[in-house]
């Protein structure tokens, strides 16, 4: 039974920009790198979102995503998705040797703020497919305040109703598996109406580490979320540990103290859902599920959950190229300055307009830190409807740059040369190449790395060619 597990932060910043180590985040314990998560899904809002900011946050990460990126890259993980939204902001990160197989990745976004005209409130979420199992992750924020329990309700069914993913219209709930995470904003009810500092109280007179719902039971039987829940309002056929931690908001600032300010209420929550519960090929296990106290930013609490899942069937060694349809050729020498040829073997597919191949670093950090890039050209997704073989380049700058060999292997699998431009790669270094589909949003082939290096000529290490 091979599984996947899954790390989730959700983290509400109170606008506050990271100015303080992050590394707190990861309760990993000294964990070995087999230990560690396959992915990892961080969830932040109220991100300060300064309209001066906006274009900048399009083109280069946000400080949010670069302070996690700074914690996370020791651990050899890439950054597969960035999802911004106003204040809201989800990241997805998984082991370096899972890139290869990641497919169909989508995105969606939902505002619920001012009548859903502003992203302050919602939710965005990122959709793939690993090895056959489809995945949906959900980043939300809910409307605040105790008097507004209907509006989260209507914020959870406008979120479901209004995402879809792909081509073919995939919702939220049609995953093998959902994680739901976020500021829901779900309070205490009123039916015995505590008070802040009656609640405040009896929090601060329990030791620490039972500091549980289970053990606040008097504050736990009010939580909102838990209520409507149980009488199927909102989050049907989802699941929630039972929280190893006390309400997570509200607290002042720099402390770990109430501001009674606020009633006391587990705001921040991390659920789940597999498409079957009952069928054992969709198997989650929640292994954790706690708050991290240590972090004084803001006037929430941090929550983490880790959780595993077991793949359907089409599971392969993840360093395999098992059913990849596209295989890099081997590519011995990279010349600087020279246009140099790539070959690829491609099997049950068929190229399509705008797929496209990025030259990335050896050690790249994020599917979106290609270097260069090229465009496979129109010609390449024509094909004859007879015999399903691919029309010859009436384009001869196209048919130059792209062409069939006439080598069929025996497995079915084309060979393919492509030529790239002289300037597809600028300095002396260790790069890879990775295949992309536009039509389906995934990674379809990825080379060996490659020594890229000037021809017939002794470098002079302390010069590098730039754009």
């Amino acid at each position: 039974m091979v599984r996947l597990t899954f790390y989730i932060v959700t983290f509400n910043v109170a606008t506050k920009s990271p100015n303080q180590p992050l590394g707190e985040l990861l309760q990993w314990n000294g964990r070995t790198e087999q230990q560690l998560p396959d992915f990892c899904l961080f969830g932040i809002q109220e991100v300060k979102a300064q309209p001066q900011n906006l274009l900048l946050d399009s083109v280069f990460d946000d400080p949010w995503t670069a302070a996690l990126r700074d914690v996370i890259s020791d651990f050899d993980y890439i950054k597969i998705r960035t999802v911004k939204m106003v204040g809201l902001l989800l990241n997805v990160f998984c082991k370096r040797k899972h890139i290869s197989h990641l497919k169909e990745m989508e995105i969606s976004e939902t505002p619920t703020g001012l009548l859903g005209l502003w992203g302050n409130k919602g939710a965005v979420s990122f959709s793939f497919k690993i090895h056959d199992t489809t995945i949906c992750c959900i980043n939300c924020h809910f409307a605040a305040h105790e008097e507004n329990l209907k509006h989260r309700i209507d914020d959870y069914h406008t979120i479901i109703k209004s995402q879809y993913f792909g081509s073919s219209k995939k919702t939220i709930l049609n995953h093998d598996y959902v994680f739901w995470f976020g500021d829901l904003n779900f309070r205490l009810d009123n039916s015995s109406l505590k008070s802040a500092e009656e609640i405040a109280y009896t929090v601060n007179n329990v030791e620490s580490s039972y500091k549980t719902a289970n053990i606040l039971t008097d504050i736990w039987a009010q939580d909102e979320l838990n209520l409507v829940m149980k009488k199927s309002l909102v989050f049907k056929e989802f699941v929630e540990e039972l929280p190893m931690f006390p309400p997570t908001y509200r607290y002042i600032i720099g402390s770990c103290r109430y501001d009674v300010k606020r009633r006391p209420a587990w705001t921040d929550r991390i659920l789940y859902k597999a498409m079957d519960s009952s069928n054992k090929k969709c198997a989650l296990d929640i292994l954790s599920y706690k708050y991290i106290e240590s972090i004084k930013l803001s006037d929430h609490k941090p929550v983490y959950g880790e959780s595993s899942i077991q793949l359907n069937k089409g599971f392969c060694k993840a360093n395999s190229t098992y059913n990849q349809p596209i295989i890099f050729q081997q590519i011995n020498t990279w010349q600087l300055e020279e246009v140099n040829e790539v070959n690829l073997r491609i099997k049950d597919y068929i190229p399509c307009v705008n797929d496209w191949i990025g030259v990335f670093n050896e050690k790249y950090t994020s599917l979106e830190d290609y270097l260069s890039y090229v465009y496979l050209p129109s010609e390449m997704a024509e094909i004859e409807e007879s015999n399903l073989e691919y029309r010859r380049f009436n384009n001869i700058e196209s048919a130059h740059r792209v062409k069939f060999l006439p080598e069929i292997f025996p497995d079915g699998s084309k060979s393919v040369c492509l030529n790239f431009s002289e300037t597809a790669v600028l300095n002396p270094g260790t790069y890879r190449l990775i295949y992309f589909s536009s039509s389906n949003n995934s990674v379809l082939g990825l080379s060996n790395p490659f020594i890229a290096s000037k021809h017939n000529s002794t470098l002079n290490t302390s010069h590098e060619f730039g754009w």
